[in-house]
């Protein structure tokens, strides 16, 4: 099992700061997502996977390309 990435980890490989990860999580930012940010609750931690945060990036991208 690929270890888990607590905030400050995971704002690093995204290249936020954790306050912009926090916001990201948050109900009311995740409902406004077209795709929301994959992360674990465990108690008040958020905890996030590597490999899942390289999915969103990669649906993010697809998203975003321009129609030919």
């Amino acid at each position: 099992m690929e270890p888990l990435l607590n905030m400050e980890q995971a704002a690093a490989l995204l290249g936020l700061t954790k306050t912009q990860l926090y916001e990201l999580t948050r109900t009311r930012s995740r409902m406004r997502q077209t795709v929301p940010i994959p992360f674990v609750q465990l108690g008040k931690r958020k905890m996030f996977r590597a490999s899942s945060l390289n999915e969103w990036i990669s649906k993010l991208e697809k998203i975003s390309l321009p129609c030919e």
